[in-house]
């Protein structure tokens, strides 16, 4: 069903077009596919796999909305921030790799700092909805990124993503953990677990899409010479070695309006994650035996 689903976000608009018989027929057998799997968890009903009283509790349909959302935001900068500083900076796939440390050394930190406030305190949502705040602003300023940005800029804008991203990622694990009888402590955490990977998988075959249609159509105005195909083809970090040098500059600049536009579907995740933050119950955790899961 999932795999449906993802072949159609990745192949539609880039291998195939919309209306192809192949993205059509993926995208009926995915809604039929779900249509049967909903269907069993209500038959079952405690004996499914996602048993629907489970779902129905409040803060477990919250926590999953904001995880999936959450996760989207934060897989999609994960892939796409490296390709930023090797197209645009012209960095290694490695050096890549170490100018996202900003980003993730704030997620580590902020959550160990909200799971020892919330021991303290009692209280998780006022982290969740923290976390909401902090991961838009975060994007949105990670979606400001030019080819002249500073050093400055970009690991700022990082760890202010980062924080947020660290402030929110456990603590809705801890939400679900506190107003679930033990029973169904395992089945709720899965289920939160699930759709943090979900929207990860979903949103980045979303953004690929967004960026290879983009840069697609951003190359063929700045080089005319040159077939894009053979530019995307290269990858980010040997664009000098194919690309005349009296293009490069124009390339940095679709590579960036292109690498922009998949951050703006990651703000977009950051923004609606608030709908689970708000809706979350506002109980304490005081009394309550809470095991943290690997993120």
């Amino acid at each position: 069903m999932i795999v449906c689903l993802l072949l159609a976000l990745q192949w539609g608009g880039s291998k195939y077009p919309w209306k192809n018989g192949t993205i059509i027929a993926l995208l009926v057998l995915f809604a039929v596919l779900l249509v049967i799997f909903v269907g069993i968890q209500f038959w079952k009903q405690d004996n499914a796999t996602v048993p629907p009283r489970v779902l129905r509790q409040r803060s477990v349909a919250s926590s999953a909305w904001f995880g999936a959302t959450l996760g989207a935001a934060f897989f999609i900068f994960v892939y796409y921030l490296p390709i930023w500083f090797q197209a645009i900076k012209g960095t290694s796939a490695v050096g890549s790799g170490i100018r996202n440390i900003p980003m993730i050394l704030a997620l580590v930190i902020f959550s160990a700092i909200a799971g020892g406030l919330v021991t303290y305190l009692g209280y998780y949502t006022p982290f969740v909805i923290a976390s909401t705040i902090l991961m838009s602003i975060g994007a949105g300023l990670l979606a400001t990124l030019k080819v002249d940005s500073s050093s400055g800029e970009w690991i700022g804008y990082q760890v202010l993503f980062g924080a947020g991203v660290g402030l929110g990622m456990q603590q809705v694990l801890v939400a679900v953990q506190t107003v679930l009888p033990t029973e169904d402590i395992p089945i709720g955490t899965a289920i939160v677990m699930f759709s943090q990977t979900l929207g990860g998988a979903l949103f980045i075959s979303v953004a690929q899409n967004v960026f290879t249609n983009t840069l697609l159509s951003n190359l063929k105005k700045v080089v005319p010479g040159l077939d894009p195909a053979v530019i995307m083809a290269t990858g980010a970090t040997s664009l000098k070695t194919v690309i005349p040098a009296e293009y490069y500059a124009g390339v940095q600049v679709a590579y960036n309006s292109s690498l922009q536009n998949c951050f703006y579907v990651a703000v977009a995740m950051s923004v609606i994650s608030l709908i689970g933050a708000v809706f979350l119950e506002w109980k304490s955790v005081k009394g309550k035996k809470i095991e943290m899961a690997v993120a």
